[in-house]
Parts: structure tokens; sequence; C-alpha cells
């Protein structure tokens, strides 16, 4: 990251959790995380993959990094998630939630488990992982930082997103109130939103024919989608204490794409 934006070791002394770390977004955070000093622990489902990334960033870095396989959409895994980061590096200090289940279901043929499945991984996911951090850090008297990766679909629903989008939008209304209710015991709170990013994904729904680049283009004000280093360098500012006065925010990037 650039040293005009990112302090170098801003971070060392500190363990950052990430979830669904392996890949896209999440992998971008965790290196972005191990580059200014920071212990990184990667959470994912597929612990393969955390673990390519993990050492992948390490010969990058140079930095310590733990992998812990973990389905955050169950309580006792995220749970257990906290305590391997406390035993792996004697601390847990920040924790983004960026796992996320993302698919398009129309809602007339969404079931119940879709919906449940939605509210488990993006809603019930950050709750379960936060409360667990929050204990630990207000428990022990520690400040602490917590950045929830939201969505611009939380705000800006389109068709087949619906369980996606009030998913993202719970998760936007429940970081205000994790703000609200931890701040005053040292756990601040804050979000990012997203619009479309240069992820594995999204690459691939150009190549395919199912995201139109050129269209899309033109329907963003900044004439690009995200670079996952944009991302990455909000979610660490707001997890610095350069935003230590940022309380309940969730921040939209997106070059003007929701405008």
């Amino acid at each position: 990251m650039s040293p005009a934006v990112q302090p170098a070791q801003e971070f060392s002394g500190k363990t950052a959790i990430v979830t669904g770390g392996s890949a896209g977004i999440g992998r971008a955070i965790a290196a972005a995380f191990a580059s200014a000093g920071a212990n990184v622990v990667i959470a994912a489902r597929n612990r393969e993959a955390a673990e390519r990334s993990a050492a992948a960033i390490r010969r990058e870095s140079g930095a310590r990094l733990a992998v812990v396989q973990a389905d955050v959409g169950i309580p006792a895994e995220c749970a257990q998630l906290v305590e391997a980061a406390i035993a792996a590096f004697g601390a847990a200090d920040i924790l983004v939630n960026n796992a996320a289940l993302f698919a398009l279901i129309p809602l007339l043929d969404a079931t119940a488990e879709d919906a449940s499945r939605f509210l488990s991984v993006n809603l019930n996911g950050p709750l379960y992982c936060s409360q667990a951090l929050a204990r630990w850090a207000i428990a022990n008297r520690r400040a602490a930082a917590i950045v929830n990766v939201s969505s611009i679909a939380g705000a800006r629903p389109a068709p087949g997103c619906g369980l996606y989008s009030a998913s993202k939008a719970a998760l936007d209304s429940l970081t205000k109130s994790m703000a609200l209710e931890w701040t005053g015991q040292g756990v601040r709170v804050n979000g990012v939103a997203p619009g479309h990013a240069a992820t594995e994904g999204v690459e691939a729904d150009f190549a395919a024919g199912r995201l139109d680049r050129a269209a899309m283009m033109r329907r963003i004000p900044a004439g690009r989608i995200a670079e996952l280093g944009d991302i990455a360098e909000a979610v660490l500012f707001l997890a610095s204490e350069r935003a230590r006065h940022i309380v309940g925010v969730t921040l939209t990037i997106d070059g003007g794409e929701g405008l």
C-alpha cells in the first residue's frame, strides 16, 4: 500500500482477524494488514485456499499469519475463531467481518433454506464473531475495532438480489446498533459498502458476458470499478487510530455507482 495513504507498520503489535480472507476482497484486506505490521488470522471455510493465501502473504510481507477453518454461520465456530487468534498471537484487536454469501435467486424462487442461509452467513455471522471479540475485549479492558463489509446492494436492490440486499441492509443496521452499545466500552464499530470490485468473480462475469463492462463503466462517474486496494485501504483506515472518532458509519466505496 502507498506510504502516502497507509503509514508503514501502523498496526505493529496488533492482531487482525479477517473472515472470508482466502480470496478476493478478504485476501486484499488480509494482505494490507500484514503489510502494515499486523499479525493476521485468515478465517475461511476452505482451509486449503486459506493456507495458500496465507503463505503468499507471508512471502510478500514477512508478517505472521495463522489460518482458522470456520463457518461464520455457526456460533460455536465464531467463538473458536476468536479463541484461536488469541491463542496464536495473545490478543484479538481488530475484526473484519468479510465472509458473505452471494447468489442470484429471484424472490419467487427463494426457499426457506435460502433465506435462512443468507441471514446466517451475512447477518448472524458478523453478530456472532463480533460478540466473541467484544466480550473478550471488554472483559480484558482492551480497545478493539470492528469493520463489517457490507455492499451498496443493501441500499440499492437489484433483480435476483433480494435476499442478499436484505441481509446487507440488516448488516448496516446491525453496525449502528453494535456501535451504539459497544463504543463506550472501547469497541468501535464501522462498515464499508463496496460497489462492483475487481474480484475473480466479477472478472469472470465480464468474460462470460453476464456483466457488460462498457455499460457498467458508463454508469459509474469514476469510470471504473473498485480495485481491491480501494476497499482494503478504507478498511484499514476505519480500523486505525486515525478514525478514532468515526463510529457507526458504513462508508460507501463505489466510485459513485450508487448515485
